[in-house]
């Protein structure tokens, strides 16, 4: 898989998880957000990182704490299943786009950090892909603006 690809996997994956109804529960502040992905198509990807200013606004949105990333091909996404159980929110997800991105994931969370597992089948660039991730995000303090 090309590298665009895998960019696109990574930010198709933080945006399923970002309509999860958790927000009440995370701190304001900086984010740091990784995903590692790894599978046959990616034995050498690198982790993706990135930085998100969350605002106590924000907090309520947890869009506004995973997602944000463009995704193009991923459109259309609908949840076909969503469970919360104490801090953990469990999901499955199929998006119409054009990879035809099927996922399932579990992710737990708390005030100050997120940690979970996706499993996402898609077909890029006419071939079919199944990628693992770890996504963690981390409270790293207050923002700096």
């Amino acid at each position: 898989m090309s590298i665009r690809g895998t960019q696109v996997m990574a930010g198709v994956m933080l945006a399923m998880t970002a309509s999860a109804s958790f927000a009440s529960d995370i701190q304001p502040g900086l984010w740091e957000l990784v995903v590692e992905n790894s599978g046959a198509a990616t034995p050498d990807a690198e982790p993706i990182t990135m930085d998100r200013c969350v605002t106590a606004e924000d907090a309520r949105d947890p869009s506004k704490v995973l997602g944000g990333v463009s995704n193009p091909g991923a459109t259309d996404c609908t949840y076909t299943e969503r469970s919360f159980l104490g801090n953990t929110f469990r999901f499955r997800m199929m998006c119409a786009g054009a990879f035809g991105l099927q996922a399932r994931g579990e992710i737990k969370y708390s005030a100050l950090s997120m940690d979970g597992s996706i499993i996402s089948m898609a077909n890029i660039e006419g071939q079919a892909l199944i990628l693992e991730s770890k996504v963690t995000a981390r409270r790293l303090g207050d923002c700096h603006r």
